[in-house]
């Protein structure tokens, strides 16, 4: 197994290497820097992302696998990164619960007598996506972060509502709230944590809710966009511009060319930037609501609306 620079006490006991060898620093005499207990690094003990992950696993033993943020990033979750789910940037590891190995410097070990089944994902075994979100999401003290991921990792396929529900309701209930509230979010269509906050507007006051990201269609069958809120009875649209989760710098020509074709279907459209919804969601939700009156009674553009798939 290639083990990137790291090897372990017993392998180097099996080399024959005496202890003398083991355990100096670079420069002070010895070839090998311990790392943790038992895990030694060929020289410096300066490690990389790669090396952190590697010692992490070859310290947790047989079955280890890497899961929560430490998991998520090798699966190329942006959220994961956030730094609400820094953690002290320690590398979390699952081991079977018959393992006797305690938490120790840059790796927190967590025990689990529910095993997950395990994947390699370049050379690093790691638990399903599902799996990882809800271990992150459970030590994760940020409710919107917690919203921003659920929402990135169904946004981008990488799994679904129901194995995101399997692994809630099969894992402990301590520090279940905040993935709970949002999967239930984008249970109903949302996908994003802006478009959260809006959502919530509409909830704290009462009020009915729109559609969440519904596939609206022209009348011969022709796609004509997936708005992030509609409200089909007076044809207004709402869209949250956000660059983080919807665009990068070049899709904003695309914007204005999709806006331009929504309106010219006859729906009303708003935009509003996330800054704005965290900040002022109660102006927001009030123009919202004037838009929606005083379009009462207009003739709505015929369209074909498929909801938000939800799985």
């Amino acid at each position: 197994m290639a083990q990137r620079g790291l090897i372990t006490a017993a392998q180097l006991a099996l080399l024959g290497v005496p202890r003398a060898s083991i355990g100096y620093r670079n420069g002070l005499g010895g070839m090998f820097s311990r790392v943790l207990p038992g895990i030694h690094a060929v020289g410096t003990s300066q490690l990389d992302i790669d090396q952190r992950d590697q010692a992490a696993l070859l310290y947790a033993g047989k079955d280890a696998a890497l899961t929560g943020r430490s998991a998520l990033l090798r699966y190329g979750v942006r959220a994961a990164s956030r730094p609400e789910f820094s953690g002290e940037d320690r590398i979390h590891v699952l081991v079977p619960a018959t393992r006797q190995r305690a938490s120790h410097g840059f790796v927190s070990v967590e025990r689990t007598h529910v095993p997950a089944a395990v994947a390699h994902l370049g050379g690093f075994a790691v638990v399903p996506v599902a799996r990882a979100v809800l271990d992150a999401s459970r030590r994760c003290r940020y409710e919107r972060a917690v919203r921003a991921l659920v929402a990135e990792v169904i946004q981008r396929s990488m799994t679904t509502t129901e194995d995101l529900r399997t692994e809630l309701n099969r894992g402990a209930r301590r520090g279940s709230a905040f993935p709970r509230r949002a999967i239930e979010e984008v249970t109903v269509g949302i996908r994003s944590a802006p478009e959260g906050d809006l959502r919530r507007g509409f909830l704290l006051r009462g009020l009915a809710e729109p559609l969440w990201n519904p596939e609206l269609y022209l009348p011969n069958g022709q796609f004509l966009c997936r708005p992030d809120a509609y409200f089909a009875a007076s044809g207004v649209a709402v869209e949250v511009d956000s660059r983080e989760y919807h665009l990068s710098p070049e899709d904003w020509e695309y914007t204005m060319r999709r806006h331009a074709r929504m309106t010219a279907a006859g729906l009303i459209v708003l935009h509003y930037p996330p800054s704005r919804i965290r900040v002022d969601i109660a102006g927001v939700v009030d123009e919202i609501l004037r838009t929606v009156k005083q379009s009462t009674g207009r003739r709505v553009p015929e369209l074909l609306i498929t909801p938000a798939d939800r799985s």
